[in-house]
């Protein structure tokens, strides 16, 4: 028996900053006492949470108002008399190893060759799915503590990857590798789940709700074919069961641990028209539907920021209902003189191999809530964001290329051939390190522009250019330009650094930027 309300499974950060895990029951008992929630996997982390708000979810029947939704923030606490009634009432379900309602499983399912505990862990090696820091084996396979198994059973429940046949399918994507999930993080973990905790009565959810709508555990179980694709409502979708699963303990020297289990496909996700989960945000797409802002191999998720302040039928992206939530409160309802944070989760694929796992992110950016409250705001934060990737792909990689160009031409009468000048751009990798560099400047631009007044925010943007972009950009040309030590070669330096200026200057001019003196001043 491990049953997860009152065994320690889930990893906290208390206010005196000592490292816990806490049970479920104790969790939201004393979660204005603990700091974050957060496990080493950022994809357990996400999901942790996600499972604690389905919970409060059903325990406070909504909040289906904004004055409900605001009692709970009053109260300084969840309500541990409702909490403890409904942890009461569905007590079995939340055993990791019931006999018949094992939690997050199902009962009596086997296989005559079950895989390794680490089919379960997105983060551990297994099969062709090879990462960079862990060197797990599939036979014999790693033995996992019933408290990591149920993290990592509850964390694959949204993040399973689709590949392979099974015996209940051929697998397909668990519903949070669809894009990047964000997660508003307060002082405390009370308000976080808080900051999260969407009103919910059934008609303003940008999930279809209807009267069938409940958590996971509080149906009968049924095998995956005879279960909807199409989520019942937010409760189903936030406990929604990607993978049929069944974890096959054993005693080991005295303690319980789990090394094998079964695992196939469980309900296909397949919502039909406008599905919008909470926790994302969408660029809008009128040919192919709107599709949700996700994580990039090659691009950092900050660069497409704005999109999570954006609303409204008529903007190119829609920002998470999270964010739109805490838009619809009032100053007197959450202060305005904070800077929050919102932190985005999710994985990569290889778009070669539909069952490789790049790589799993977690990006933390600044949240103001000025965003939310003046759209004007979002256009200054647009045009900034719209200015760097100018800055990268009009003016500074050309400089590179002409570097690059000059450097291979053989003589006077010739061209050198554009791939070996696109390879050695490549490897002097200009915008790698101006990205890089960009990102701790971003933040600190972002807080300020929010902080500013209206008026002035247009001078933060046009600082931002001359004392952000342009010196970023002329140190990542000075770095590529000693990569490839062409320092050497003066027509070289002197056509790329020509390019450069030029490009840049065009950009001032197109953007209507004043001289550095006037930018400052402003």
């Amino acid at each position: 028996m491990f049953n997860l309300i009152d065994e320690p499974f889930i990893p906290v950060l208390r206010a005196d900053g000592t490292p816990a895990e806490y049970s479920l029951r104790a969790t939201l008992h004393k979660a204005g006492e603990i700091v974050e929630l957060r496990d080493a996997s950022p994809l357990v982390t996400v999901a942790l949470h996600r499972l604690l708000l389905a919970i409060l979810h059903r325990v406070y029947g909504g909040p289906k108002t904004k004055a409900a939704r605001l009692a709970i923030r009053k109260a300084g606490a969840f309500d541990t008399a409702k909490i403890d009634a409904y942890f009461a009432k569905w007590n079995d379900r939340f055993d990791l190893f019931h006999e018949a309602y094992p939690f997050f499983q199902r009962a009596g399912f086997k296989s005559d060759d079950p895989g390794g505990a680490n089919t379960l862990a997105q983060e551990m090696a297994r099969g062709n799915n090879v990462t960079l820091f862990d060197h797990t084996v599939d036979d014999p396979p790693p033995a996992m503590s019933p408290a990591r198994a149920a993290r990592s059973l509850i964390a694959d429940q949204g993040f399973a990857v689709g590949g392979g046949k099974s015996l209940t399918g051929n697998r397909t994507h668990g519903s949070l590798l669809r894009g990047a999930v964000s997660l508003v993080l307060g002082a405390t973990l009370f308000e976080t789940l808080w900051l999260n905790l969407v009103v919910y009565d059934g008609s303003q959810m940008p999930v279809a709700c209807d009267s069938d709508d409940a958590l996971l555990w509080e149906r009968d179980p049924k095998p995956p074919h005879e279960q909807p694709n199409v989520p019942m409502g937010y409760l189903d979708y936030l406990t929604w069961p990607a993978r049929t699963v069944a974890l096959h303990p054993e005693d080991e020297d005295g303690r319980v641990v789990i090394r094998r289990v079964t695992y196939s496909q469980g309900r296909k996700f397949e919502p039909k028209g406008a599905f919008y989960d909470p926790m994302l945000a969408y660029f809008r797409d009128a040919d192919e539907g709107d599709k949700p802002v996700r994580f990039n191999e090659f691009r950092d998720l900050w660069r497409d920021s704005s999109a999570l302040f954006q609303f409204g039928e008529t903007n190119q992206t829609r920002g998470p209902a999270v964010l739109e939530g805490l838009k619809a409160l009032s100053a007197d309802d959450l202060p305005r003189n904070r800077t929050y944070q919102v932190s985005m989760f999710g994985l990569a694929m290889d778009s070669r191999q539909a069952a490789k796992t790049l790589f799993w992110r977690h990006e933390t950016l600044p949240l103001r809530l000025e965003y939310l409250d003046d759209p004007s705001a979002v256009v200054h934060l647009q045009h900034a964001l719209t200015l760097a990737e100018e800055v990268s792909k009009v003016a500074l990689r050309p400089a590179a290329w002409a570097v690059a160009s000059n450097r291979l031409t053989a003589s006077a009468d010739s061209s050198p051939d554009k791939g070996r000048v696109a390879q050695l751009v490549d490897a002097m990798a200009p915008e790698r390190y101006y990205w890089s560099r960009l990102e701790l400047k971003f933040r600190a631009f972002m807080v300020g522009l929010a902080k500013a007044p209206a008026d002035d925010r247009a001078g933060v943007v046009h600082a931002w250019y001359w004392d952000d972009l342009r010196e970023t950009a002329e140190a990542a040309f000075e770095r590529c330009v000693a990569v490839v030590d062409a320092g050497r070669d003066l027509k070289a330096v002197n056509a790329g650094a020509g390019v450069l200026r030029a490009r840049l200057k065009q950009i001032q001019s197109d953007n209507q930027i004043p001289a550095r003196e006037k930018a400052g001043a402003a």
